[in-house]
Formats: C-alpha cells, structure tokens, sequence
C-alpha cells in the first residue's frame, strides 16, 4: 500500500473523532460546547491523567497532557532560527470535554492491549514512545520505526496531541 493509501486510510478511520476533538479544541463559548449527560460525563471523568508523547530522529520533542494543560518541550538543540517558535517550551489548555473524549477514544481503541514494545530491524528509525497514566493503570509503548512498525493508534495520538496543542508541528520522516 502506498504512503498515501494508508494516510487516506488512516484518516477516514479517525475522521469523525478528529472533527469532534477539533470541534471542542476550537469552541470557547458555552453555546458551541458538546453537552455530554452526568452518566456519561461520570463514565468519563478520569480522576487522574498524564499522556506523554516523544519523538525521535529530527524531532527529540515532547509533549505531555496533564489534567487539561498540554505541555510542548522542544529538543535540546534549538533549531535555525526560522524555526523558533519550536525552540520554546509552550502550553496550551484544552477543555476537560476534550480531553475526556481524546483518552475515552485512546483507552477504546485498545491502547492498554497493545504491545509493549514495536521493534525495527531497520536503520534510519524515526521512533515514538507512549505513555499513558491513567489513575493507578500506566502504559508505556515503544515503537522504533514510526514509518514501518508503529500502530496506527500511536500514529493517532501524536498527531492529535500536535493538533490540540496547536503548535502546527508535522512529523519528518526520514529517508532509508
């Protein structure tokens, strides 16, 4: 499958979700807010959450969601100064709305059966790691090779995560 099957593919999957995270990242008036019943903001109401996603290869970066605020920690080395507004760590905060639906869609889509640990026998890797803390549950997942071996789910949060920060960052895939 081409890399642009699988995007579209990937896309359409999450496409509902992605609009809906988007929608709630975006709406700052009561009126626009997604009115979620107390059994369903009850079910999801997750007493303690820490999401952090980091980035290998070009991008040695992380981000991290607490509570509704998500962190941006760029790499050590700053980058050319064209690029400055990634040399800086950053916050932004997101509803607890959107939050909720983001971890309820992570935690659906099976992230806690997912495997430990995604090798790659390949060079050139461009890796990401997960790691979720959920009340006493905690996860971390490994994938060396963001472009061959990662699954799909790891793929969604990073993008997500960039998304509902709102740092415009895309991922650089590196040849090889």
């Amino acid at each position: 499958m081409t890399s642009n099957k699988i995007t579209a593919k990937i896309i359409t999957k999450h496409l509902p979700v992605l609009l809906l995270l988007f929608l709630l990242a975006c709406s700052n008036t009561s009126e626009n807010k997604v009115n979620i019943t107390k059994s369903e903001n009850n079910k999801n109401n997750y007493s303690e959450i820490v999401l952090t996603v980091k980035r290998g290869a070009f991008h040695y970066d992380k981000f991290i969601l607490k509570d509704t605020i998500i962190t941006f920690y760029p790499a050590k080395e700053k980058l050319l100064e064209k690029y400055d507004k990634y040399n800086y760590i950053s916050e932004q905060k997101i509803s607890k709305q959107t939050r909720d639906q983001f971890i309820k869609h992570i935690v659906d889509a099976g992230f806690f059966k997912l495997k430990n640990k995604y090798n790659s026998q390949t060079t050139c890797n461009s890796s990401l790691i997960v790691t979720l803390k959920l009340g006493d549950k905690t996860k971390r997942i490994i994938s060396e090779d963001y472009q061959r071996k990662c699954p799909e789910l790891l793929k969604f949060i990073e993008k997500q995560i960039i998304l509902l920060h709102n740092k415009k960052l895309v991922r650089v895939i590196l040849p090889g």
